[in-house]
C-alpha cells in the first residue's frame, strides 16, 4: 500500500489516551505509590497506590496533583511515614501532596481522610508554588521549596520570584512553618536523612541552568520550641555549607543512605557520574567515586524537581551496602548495580552489574523491600511500573494491561551516527515503518518525519513512544535526533550548543535526514521536521534556507528569541545566555535565529499547534510567525486551543493534533 496511508491499529484517539504520564514513584515497604496523569481525564494528575488489595486512586475527589514551581514543577506528592494525625497511625502511610489548582500543600493522614491545608493562602498581590516535597523521618515535618512571585508586573520589570525551602509542620504541637534554606535564586528538592539531623538541597543562581552549574549544600536541623508560639519549630542549627560545588560542575539527585552518607551525581569528569559523600565527627569526611571511568550518564537535566534515578540498597552502620542506578549510553537505558562486596575503589565501571530488565527507558528508580521498583518503557511497552522483589531475578510489570497495538506492528528503535557538516559526531534514533499486513512500494523507500526533541538540553529516547508508532504504523519512517546539546553523551556534547542554538542543532537535523536518505533508508523527496517547545525551534530552522524538508509542524513551539527572553518565566530567564549569548549585545543574533523573522526562507508548508494558557511560550509568537509566513507568500496552518498550556493535557487536544498532523503530511508529501 502507500505509503502513509496503511491502516493502523493504533487511532489518533488511542494513541492521545494512551499518552499517560507515569511519574514520582514512591515505596513504604509494602505499598508502591505513583503519579499518573490522564489525557482522558483532561490532564488530571492522581496518586496512585498498589498493595496487596490491588492498584487503586488515592487522590482526594476532585482534585488534580501537580507543582508549578520553576513552571514544570515536580515533586508534586511525598509519602509521610506513621502519619501525625493525633493517634496511634503506627504502619499508616499519609501522603502530603500540592494542588495544581491553587498550588497549596494539603495533608492526607490516611487514604480517605480529608486533606487538611498546611499552607496559607499567600499575602494579597503575590502568588505561592511548591514543589520538591519530602517528610522527615517520624512524620511531623514535611519539607517544601516554595517560590513566591509578585503578581500583575510585566516579566520585563518585576522584582524577580524569590524562593526557599521551608518546613511545614504535620502534627499536633509544630510550628505552621519554618525557614531551612534561603539566599539562593533555586533550589532543587530537599532531602533528610534516615536520622532527621540533615537535610541536603541543589541550589544555583542565575545564569546558570542546572545543568550547567550547580552546588549541594548540607545544613544540620533540629527541633527547638518557640516559647511565643508555644509550638516546636524545626530550625537549621547552623549555616549551611557545601559540599560539593565547581566552576565547570553540575550536581543533582542528593540520596540519603541508611548509614547516614550521602549520595549524589556530579559530571565534574565529564560525565554525571554518582559519588558518595560521608560524614565524621569533625564534619565532611570526603567523596568517593563510584563509577570512574565510564563513558555513561547516570543523572538527566533537572527540568523538574526530584528526579530520583538511583536507590541505595542494604546501607547501614556497616557501609554503603549496594547502590542500584540508571545508566545512559548512546541513547540506551538499563539499571545497573554499583558497589556491594567491592568497594572505591574497585567499585568502577567494570564492576558494575546489570540486572535484567527488558526496559531502554528508565525513568525513576525507588527501593522496594529488599529489592527495587522502577519506572520504564520497553521497546514495545510505554511507561509503567516494574518490580524486582529480588535483583536475582528478571524485572517484571506490576500490573497487567492491554497492549497498546500488537507487538509485531511496533516499529523498534535502530541507533545511527553521521558526521555532521560541523566535523562532530551527531547520534540519532531510527524507526523503520512497521506493519504485519502491508508493506510499501518496492521500488521507492518511505518517507520520513525527522522530530527534533525539546528541552534544548533533553534527548530522544529508544523505547516505546505513541507518537512515533502512530505515524511509523501508517508507513512513515520517524528519525529522533539527538542534535548538540542533548543529554546522554557527556557534558562536552551537552555543551556543544552554548552560543549555536537555533545553527548547529538545525544543521544537524537536516544533516540526519540527509544522511538517511543518502544510505537509501528514507525518500529524500518527501521529508517532513516537526518539534514541540524549543525542539520547534530546532525544527523550523532546519527548514529555512535548506532544501531538505517539504512540511514542519511545531507543537507550542519558540519562534521569536527576542520575545522568549523578554517573556518567559524566571526559570529559563538567562537560559539563552550561553545558548546564545548576552542581551542587548547579541540582540541582532537573537533576531537572526527567530523563525519569525526567516519566514521568507521558510521553504515549505507549516503546521503550527499553539495552547492559549501557554506561559512558557506565550501563543502570541505562533500568530506572529502565522502572519509573516503569510505575508510572505507562504503556506502557514495554525490551530489554537483554548485551557491548554505548554505541552498539552487533554486527551481531545492532542487526538485533534495528531489527525491534523497526519492529513498535513499526506497533502504536502504528496502521499
Amino acid at each position: 500500500m502507500p505509503y502513509g496511508h496503511w491502516p493502523s491499529p493504533l487511532s489518533a484517539e488511542a494513541a492521545a489516551a494512551g499518552k499517560v504520564s507515569v511519574s514520582e514513584l514512591a515505596s513504604d515497604g509494602e505499598a508502591l505509590y505513583w503519579l499518573e496523569s490522564r489525557p482522558a481525564e483532561n490532564g488530571r494528575v492522581v496518586l496512585v497506590r498498589s498493595s496487596g488489595s490491588g492498584v487503586e486512586d488515592i487522590s482526594p475527589e476532585g482534585v488534580s496533583i501537580r507543582s508549578r514551581v520553576h513552571e514544570y514543577g515536580g515533586g508534586a506528592v511525598c509519602l509521610v511515614p506513621h502519619a501525625a494525625d493525633g493517634t496511634d497511625g503506627r504502619g499508616v502511610t499519609g501522603f502530603a501532596f500540592v494542588s495544581g489548582e491553587d498550588q497549596r500543600v494539603s495533608f492526607v493522614p490516611r487514604p480517605g481522610a480529608s486533606p487538611v491545608a498546611l499552607t496559607p493562602e499567600p499575602p494579597a498581590g503575590t502568588i505561592w508554588r511548591h514543589g520538591g516535597l519530602c517528610a522527615a523521618p517520624g512524620g511531623r515535618w514535611v519539607m517544601a521549596v516554595r517560590e513566591e512571585e509578585a503578581l500583575g508586573e510585566a516579566p520585563a520589570t518585576s522584582v524577580p520570584p524569590r524562593r526557599s525551602v521551608v518546613a511545614l509542620g504535620l502534627g499536633p504541637g509544630t510550628a505552621a512553618e519554618s525557614v531551612l534554606f534561603e539566599g539562593h535564586d533555586f533550589y532543587g528538592a530537599p532531602r533528610c536523612d534516615p536520622a532527621g539531623g540533615r537535610v541536603a538541597v541543589v541550589a544555583w543562581d542565575h545564569p546558570d541552568m542546572p545543568w550547567d552549574r550547580s552546588m549541594l549544600e548540607v545544613v544540620e536541623v533540629g527541633e527547638r520550641h518557640d516559647p511565643v508560639l508555644r509550638r516546636d519549630v524545626l530550625v537549621p542549627s547552623g549555616p549551611a555549607r557545601t559540599v560539593a560545588s565547581g566552576c565547570d560542575e553540575s550536581v543533582g539527585q542528593p540520596t540519603w543512605a541508611g548509614d547516614g552518607s550521602l549520595w549524589y551525581v556530579s559530571d565534574r569528569t565529564g560525565w554525571w557520574h554518582p559519588y558518595r559523600h560521608t560524614f565524621d565527627a569533625g564534619g565532611d569526611a570526603g567523596d568517593e567515586a563510584w563509577a570512574p571511568g565510564c563513558e555513561a550518564e547516570f543523572h538527566g537535566a533537572d527540568f523538574v524537581l526530584g528526579q530520583t534515578t538511583m536507590a541505595p540498597l542494604g546501607a547501614g552502620v556497616r557501609g554503603p551496602g549496594e547502590l542500584v542506578t540508571r545508566r545512559t549510553h548512546d541513547g540506551w537505558d538499563d539499571l545497573v548495580v554499583l558497589g556491594g562486596p567491592a568497594a572505591p575503589p574497585a567499585a568502577s565501571a567494570d564492576a558494575a552489574r546489570r540486572l535484567d530488565q527488558p526496559c531502554t527507558n528508565v525513568a525513576a528508580v525507588c527501593r522496594h523491600g529488599t529489592g527495587i521498583a522502577f519506572i520504564g518503557a520497553t521497546p514495545t511497552t510505554p511507561n509503567d511500573v516494574w518490580i524486582m522483589p529480588d535483583l536475582a531475578r528478571p524485572a517484571r510489570l506490576l500490573r497487567s494491561r492491554a497492549a497498546a497495538m500488537p507487538e509485531h506492528d511496533v516499529a523498534r528503535a535502530e541507533p545511527f551516527a553521521l558526521r555532521g557538516r560541523t566535523g562532530r559526531t551527531v547520534h540519532g534514533l531510527f524507526f523503520a515503518p512497521a506493519s504485519s499486513s502491508v508493506r510499501g512500494p518496492v521500488d521507492r523507500p518511505p518517507p520520513l518525519v525527522v522530530h527534533c526533541h525539546s528541552g534544548p538540553t533533553s534527548a530522544a529516547v529508544a523505547s516505546f513512544d505513541m507518537t512515533v508508532q502512530f505515524f511509523a504504523s501508517r508507513g512513515f519512517a520517524v528519525a529522533s535526533v539527538d542534535y548538540a546539546g542533548s543529554t546522554g553523551y557527556g557534558r562536552a556534547y551537552r555543551c556543544s550548543l552554548w552560543g549555536g542554538w537555533g545553527i548547529v542543532d538545525a544543521h544537524d537535523c537536516a544533516d540526519a535526514a540527509r544522511h538517511l536518505a543518502g544510505i537509501g533508508w528514507v525518500d529524500g523527496a518527501r521529508m517532513a521536521v516537526r518539534g514541540s517547545s524549543a525542539g520547534a525551534l530546532t525544527a523550523l530552522n532546519a527548514m529555512a534556507g535548506e532544501d531538505v524538508f517539504g512540511a514542519a509542524t511545531s507543537w507550542y513551539g519558540v519562534t521569536d528569541l527576542l520575545a522568549l527572553a523578554a517573556s518567559t518565566h524566571d526559570f529559563e530567564a538567562h537560559y539563552t545566555d550561553r545558548l546564545i549569548g548576552p542581551l542587548p549585545e547579541l540582540e541582532s543574533e537573537y533576531a537572526a535565529r527567530s523563525p519569525v523573522n526567516r519566514a521568507h526562507q521558510l521553504r515549505g508548508a507549516i503546521l503550527l499547534f499553539q495552547g492559549l494558557d501557554d506561559r512558557v511560550v506565550p501563543p502570541a509568537q505562533a500568530q506572529a510567525l502565522r502572519d509573516a509566513v503569510r505575508a510572505h507568500g507562504g503556506h502557514c496552518e495554525a490551530h489554537f486551543f483554548a485551557g491548554e498550556g505548554h505541552s498539552f493535557r487533554r486527551a481531545d487536544t492532542i487526538a485533534a493534533c495528531l489527525r491534523a498532523e497526519l492529513d498535513f503530511y499526506l497533502r504536502e508529501l504528496g502521499l
